[in-house]
């Protein structure tokens, strides 16, 4: 017999889970509660995935939803099938779920053996239960589940935090909100967050116990989630990897060249990469072209997943590279370019057929040299506006030479 009430104090009266402060994608997940999909959510460890299902438990308590029709259970110290699962909940709860409205959370699933079929047939058989699903990344979830749950999913991506999320969290939100009054505490405070982008370790007042966080949420990921779902021979590869490109986020790779380096194959360098982007500990970001295909032939660039990785790993100093970083980890862009000449834009944004160049340089001026590239680029592509992302707080467009570019401070990223 399990003992379903540990993992659900909620059915207790009264109770509440204490986690008051939300994130932003906490509103997607509450307009989810009336669509029939699944729901999963995808991320890094440590972002709050757990967190936040507990917060959309609160919520359906405080709109009268029965607490024994909510029905949390993580496989993290069980393992068990859902078919004994929901026998048990069935016994325990004395509710039948083959006919009431429930709602069912299910926190690290990727541990649960060919989930992905079980989850399937409850589904399809009983339209009356709303599931939610997370786990310690999105990984497992993300290779097991499309295939099998085509159309059954709705995906609520966590990314690290973003600036403002990192001073709500603090309790400095009236920073942003007056920021030409505290100009100076903004910069202060973004360039502890560039080391500390997640929420726990907004807390850790010591550098050193930070590093030693973010170190050891990337060792768990690399020796531990990647080679239980995908089989290789040497996971020391992938963390000499991640520390190769955290000494200089944006690096561009050649495969050839650095497989030599390593000692193994093209091929074998290529899934390498690949297990650390599906475990999202990689950005690739593809030279931009209106071909896709030549786009994927050329030269990519990988970043990690936070600025505060890429600290945590090196001594890396360079303060511009990091806010690079940054901007990634919040924005997910997928083009940067480069041109034969050296020409270089950070990131290409492709939006509803609008293709925006932008460029970050954390500097307070910005000179009209600096704008040359962001032209050239336009010119190439037919833009009729860019973004120049910078160091001071001030929102301005300017006209350089034919093109109207968008000055804006890089904290609102």
């Amino acid at each position: 017999m399990i003992n379903l009430l540990k993992y659900n104090p909620h059915w207790e009266k009264g109770f509440r889970y204490p986690f008051e402060k939300k994130r932003e994608v906490f509103n997607f997940l509450l307009k989810s509660l009336s669509k029939r999909q699944i729901v999963e959510i995808v991320g890094l460890r440590r972002t709050g995935k757990t967190t936040l299902l507990f917060q959309v438990i609160n919520h359906l308590l405080e709109n009268k939803i029965e607490p024994f029709k909510i029905w949390y259970f993580t496989f993290d110290e069980e393992k068990v099938s859902l078919d004994e699962l929901f026998k048990e909940f069935s016994l325990q709860t004395q509710i039948d779920f083959r006919k009431e409205k429930l709602y069912i959370f299910l926190d690290e699933i990727q541990k649960l053996p060919d989930f992905q079929a079980q989850l399937k047939v409850y589904y399809d058989l009983y339209p009356n239960l709303k599931f939610y699903l997370s786990g310690s990344t999105s990984l497992f979830i993300k290779k097991k589940i499309q295939d099998s749950l085509a159309g059954r999913i709705m995906e609520a991506y966590l990314l690290p935090l973003n600036f403002k999320e990192y001073l709500y969290f603090k309790g400095k939100s009236e920073l942003i909100e007056k920021p030409h009054v505290f100009a100076y505490e903004i910069e202060k405070e973004f360039e502890i967050f560039l080391e500390s982008q997640f929420i726990e370790s907004i807390f850790i007042t010591e550098r050193k116990d930070r590093k030693e966080y973010f170190y050891t949420i990337m060792k768990k990921i690399v020796f531990e989630d990647i080679p239980q779902i995908f089989s290789l021979d040497n996971p020391e590869i992938l963390w000499r990897l991640l520390k190769i490109i955290a000494q200089q986020p944006g690096i561009l790779l050649d495969y050839q060249s650095l497989s030599k380096e390593i000692g193994i194959s093209n091929k074998t360098l290529s899934l390498y990469l690949f297990y650390l982007e599906e475990a999202f500990l990689l950005h690739k970001v593809f030279n931009f072209s209106r071909n896709l295909i030549t786009s994927e032939r050329k030269l990519k660039k990988f970043y990690l997943s936070s600025p505060s990785f890429s600290w945590a790993l090196t001594d890396f100093c360079d303060k511009g590279k990091l806010v690079e970083n940054f901007i990634i980890s919040c924005k997910n862009y997928k083009f940067f370019w480069r041109d034969s000449y050296k020409h270089e834009i950070d990131f290409v944004e492709v939006r509803d057929n609008q293709i925006i160049p932008v460029e970050i340089k954390y500097k307070d001026e910005v000179q009209d040299k600096e704008l040359k590239n962001l032209w050239i680029f336009s010119k190439k592509f037919n833009c009729s506006e860019a973004i120049f992302l910078k160091k001071t707080l001030e929102e301005k467009r300017r006209i350089f030479k034919d093109l109207t570019i968008k000055e804006l401070p890089v904290y609102l990223a």
